[in-house]
């Protein structure tokens, strides 16, 4: 058992919170907290926020209580350390092709840029350029973000400068009176190849589901 917890010390909506984590598997984090009656919700990329009730059972479960600093030190050696700016909401990670993949909901993409995709939701579900990718944007204007995917692979030690290489994917609406160029085809949200996008989670925010 690797499941870390620290200290109830971080107050907010009238409570006091702390950190849940694993220094192995996310995979396993997830099934602990599952297992902790700790909504999915909870989940902040590398960590679950978790009541100050539940520190006794998760320690009482084979969660290994530790200090915060300890508990960041262990996440980041880990390589499982998620960086999150304010406002930024991970709503999934993965590990695709040996690389870590975390899809953001966020207002703003940051640097450095990958590619930037329109999300155009039509009645028959989304619009998909050829390969199943979504259309690139067409032209100057404002665009809202809706989020990101954040692609970063490390090299060799994970506490070494310059030993992570990041890219950030962006998906966004069309501006005013933006069209995607020919090429595209409507494709319902519920196909299993939409379902299995790194866009899917942002798609299904804005759709409602």
């Amino acid at each position: 058992m690797s499941v870390l917890v620290d200290p109830p010390r971080y107050p907010a909506h009238g409570r006091w919170w702390a950190h849940l984590a694993s220094d192995s598997s996310l995979e396993e984090l997830h099934a602990f907290a599952a297992a902790l009656g700790v909504p999915r919700g909870a989940f902040e990329g590398d960590h679950y926020d978790v009541p100050a009730e539940l520190v006794e059972r998760a320690v009482a479960r084979g969660a290994e209580p530790v200090a915060t600093r300890e508990l960041l030190r262990r996440v980041r050696a880990s390589g499982l350390r998620t960086p999150k700016r304010r406002g930024e909401k991970v709503l999934g990670t993965a590990v695709v092709a040996g690389a870590r993949v975390d899809v953001v909901r966020a207002a703003r993409v940051p640097a450095p840029h990958g590619t930037h995709g329109l999300l155009v939701l039509t009645g028959a579900g989304v619009l998909l350029a050829a390969g199943g990718r979504l259309p690139a944007p067409a032209g100057p204007g404002e665009r809202t973000v809706l989020g990101f995917r954040r692609t970063w692979r490390r090299a060799g030690d994970a506490g070494t400068a310059g030993s992570t290489a990041v890219v950030h994917d962006g998906l966004l609406l069309p501006a005013e009176g933006e069209r995607p160029a020919a090429g595209v085809r409507a494709v319902p949200l519920d196909d299993p190849a939409v379902a299995a996008a790194w866009w899917w989670p942002l798609a299904r925010e804005r759709a409602g589901r």
